[in-house]
This record gives structure tokens, C-alpha cells and sequence, in this order.
């Protein structure tokens, strides 16, 4: 498909989008949002990431619970808003990974994913 327009956009959405509390089963709810394709894999590994967590680390929280809720270390925004972007994806893999807790101080996180080699 050579032939095909490319667009370049972000995350629209219609209304506002940090509003997640939204019935799974319903039709027509929650309005529209454009995604790109690699937004949603990030958000479906750190959703696996998620749930194997909570398992692993036999934890009583909802990980669509914990997906949807806007947290300190996203700035208020809820996870599967927030990773959709690269940087954000990171922050809870790592989060998840380390086993952090179920939130954080996002300057922590950026230490820990930073580049720098200085050992700081």
C-alpha cells in the first residue's frame, strides 16, 4: 500500500478523556478517540503486566480497576490514557516490574529510565 495517505495525529478525543469509568458491555459509550496501532500494544502490555502482577504478587486489586484510575505518577491521568505514549508505557512496566506500588512519584521513575551515565 504504497499508494496510501500518511497522517500524522494525536489521541483525539470527544469529550473528556480522563473519564474511563465506562461499562465494557454498553454499545455506544465513552465517545470516539483515534489511536494509533502501536498506542494499543503498549496499552495491552502494560495491561498484561498489570494483571500478572496482581497475581504474582497475590494482590486484591482490579487491574482494569488500577487501569482506569488517574494516578499521581501519570499526572492525574489514568494508565490506559497515559501509555499510550512511549515514555509512559515504560514508567509502568517498570513500576509493575519492580514492584513499586501501585503508584509513584514519577521523578523517581524518570531517574530510573533516564539515559545519563554519570551514576546519579
Amino acid at each position: 500500500m504504497g499508494d496510501a495517505a500518511q497522517y500524522m495525529f494525536d489521541p483525539w478525543f470527544e469529550g473528556h478523556g480522563s473519564d474511563w469509568n465506562l461499562d465494557p458491555l454498553e454499545e455506544t459509550g465513552g465517545g470516539m478517540m483515534a489511536v494509533r496501532r502501536v498506542s494499543l500494544v503498549r496499552i495491552a502490555c502494560v495491561a498484561a503486566e498489570t494483571g500478572a502482577r496482581m497475581q504474582r504478587d497475590g494482590l486484591a486489586v482490579d487491574p482494569v480497576g488500577w487501569m482506569v484510575t488517574p494516578l499521581g505518577l501519570f499526572d492525574g491521568r489514568a494508565p490506559i490514557e497515559a501509555c499510550m505514549e512511549r515514555d509512559e508505557c515504560s514508567k509502568a512496566i517498570l513500576l509493575h516490574g519492580l514492584g513499586l506500588g501501585l503508584d509513584a512519584d514519577p521523578s523517581v521513575l524518570d531517574r530510573l529510565l533516564s539515559d545519563d551515565d554519570d551514576g546519579r
